[in-house]
């Protein structure tokens, strides 16, 4: 088959060398837009991290000005010079085995950014992906001029329809089963959990046991916990095992010193990811802390973690009325709650629903439309207005309203309880928003907050007077604030928000332990 004459005068030499200038500069480009925008990102609270991402910053800005540098090269080289910097090139990458390979590769590293660093750093990954693509976008043009005549002599040696419609399909099978293949890789062997424990910047205290580790290993491994479906409140922790997280079959956190002599008091503890121990290893949560401390003063008892990350206080009483139901009856039941409540509120605007509800029903009505046989592009419920939550939540999420549902959960906890025999005890736990004086992290912590979730501390903070308010005039017996615990310290106590490190929690179970030791009979 005849080539046409305007191929046979190609020179990929020649076109690559009068390119060089335009692809140094469309390598700078990009670069110089990723280093404006990291530049420009706000600095994470914890320093050491801080300093990481100045480090990022001038070490991006240094490279910036080498590939600008490297475009003025490129512009003034004159022509044979040009040409044999092209011809090099042309030597480096002239096998399209090679090339294909590279391209490959590119393909490859850009999936596998894709899948992995999603809400991990995302001011620093969100333009680190946008620089690879672009990258591989300018690599690629310069192996097509490289390539640009054997590319040409295939088409035209193949340009049937069934020919190109098979190599087609053949490229985009391929790609979807390296996508496949990439995204279970990376599932299987947990690499985007590990990456996104590793850049979380919180800082951690451990108890001085003689085995605490490094803070980025320790939030690898949580980060690596997810959860499954559990009827009726929605989800449990997956089975876990670690070297500082263990959870069993149930889905409960393993908890020490829970052994007590046989027919002991059993007291289970119910609530979020604080009371599930976020930041803390199993010798050191809160239940495990509480059953030591009861240990060491001679009351026996078996306590249990239900703890369960992301619950309110809803699904604390479904999980609670689902123990009684199996005839798992404690002596005790303790709710350690507050945060969650008022964060869902505040993220979905009612009151009394778990988190993530408009995801949920979202996956639901998919999940329908798909067993109908209709196909489901994008999400089938967009917005909160395409539901109705009336008959089961509060269509406000101001502090009385907040604050009146956790009553009325509390309501029905303590009626449940009295029913099968239950003492209960609830603990509204101290947050960010409460401490004073703040440190210099906490401080940061809390202007984040500020910036990116407007108006959640001055709801915190009404739902906390109101519910001191009631406290006070109504003289509970079974609740224990602790508000105001943290106050008059000067140490780093919250890791975020809510969650706090192992000397934290020591100082909440010394605060509650005597409270359980009293309603299950200890001295």
């Amino acid at each position: 088959m005849n080539v046409p004459s305007s191929e046979s005068s190609y020179d990929a030499v020649e076109t690559l060398a009068r390119s060089l200038f335009g692809f140094a500069l469309a390598a700078w480009l990009p670069l110089a837009v990723v280093w404006v925008s990291l530049l420009l990102a706000p600095a994470p609270p914890l320093e050491s991290y801080a300093q990481l991402q100045r480090s990022i910053v001038s070490g991006t800005g240094i490279l910036t000005l080498l590939l600008l540098a490297l475009a003025v090269w490129a512009y003034r080289l004159d022509a044979p010079e040009s040409r044999r910097v092209a011809r090099y090139l042309c030597t480096l990458f002239g096998s399209l085995w090679l090339a294909l390979a590279l391209i490959l590769l590119a393909i490859e590293a850009n999936l596998f950014a894709l899948i992995i660093s999603p809400n991990i750093a995302p001011s620093i990954t969100g333009p680190g992906r946008f620089l690879l693509l672009c990258w591989s976008i300018v690599f690629g043009g310069m192996l097509l001029i490289v390539h640009w005549r054997k590319l040409r002599n295939l088409y035209h040696r193949s340009r049937g329809f069934l020919a190109i419609a098979s190599t087609a399909l053949f490229v985009v099978i391929s790609l979807v089963i390296l996508l496949a293949v990439t995204n279970r890789l990376i599932d299987q062997y947990g690499l985007a959990d590990k990456l996104r424990g590793r850049l979380d910047y919180r800082p951690l205290r451990f108890i001085d046991d003689g085995a605490a580790p490094p803070a980025g290993d320790f939030w690898a491994e949580q980060s690596q916990t997810r959860v499954r479906w559990l009827p009726l409140s929605y989800w449990a922790v997956e089975p876990f095992s670690g070297d500082y997280i263990n959870v069993s079959e149930q889905g409960l956190r393993r908890t020490v010193s829970t052994d007590g002599i046989e027919g002991s008091p059993l007291v289970l503890f119910f609530g979020g990811s604080a009371i599930w121990g976020e930041g803390a290893r199993d010798a050191y949560t809160i239940p495990s802390q509480v059953a030591q401390l009861l240990q060491a003063n001679d009351t026996t008892a078996r306590v249990r973690n239900y703890g369960q990350t992301g619950y309110v206080s809803a699904q604390d009483l479904i999980l609670f009325q689902a123990q009684l139901a199996r005839g798992n009856v404690p002596e005790l039941a303790v709710f350690y709650q507050g945060f969650n409540d008022v964060f869902s509120a505040y993220l979905q605007r009612v009151s009394g629903i778990p988190y993530h509800e408009l995801q949920r029903a979202s996956d639901s009505e998919a999940g329908r439309l798909l067993r109908q046989g209709q196909p489901v592009l994008q999400s089938p419920i967009s917005g909160p207005e395409q539901l109705d939550w009336s008959l089961i939540a509060t269509d406000r999420a101001m502090a009385d309203d907040i604050v009146n549902r956790w009553l009325a959960n509390r309501r029905l906890i303590r009626a449940a309880g009295r029913e099968f025999g239950v003492d209960v005890l609830f603990v509204w736990q101290p947050t960010l928003f409460s401490k004073s004086p703040l440190t210099e992290y906490e401080t940061r912590v809390l202007a984040d907050n500020d910036r990116d979730l407007p108006g959640f501390s001055k709801l915190y903070r009404d739902v906390n007077r109101r519910l001191r308010e009631d406290m006070l005039a109504e003289a509970w017996d079974d609740v224990v604030l602790l508000t105001d615990i943290f106050n008059d310290l000067g140490d780093d106590i919250f890791v975020d928000n809510v969650h706090i490190h192992e000397l934290g929690n020591q100082q909440i179970a010394d605060e509650i332990w005597r409270s359980i030791a009293e309603r299950i009979g200890g001295d």
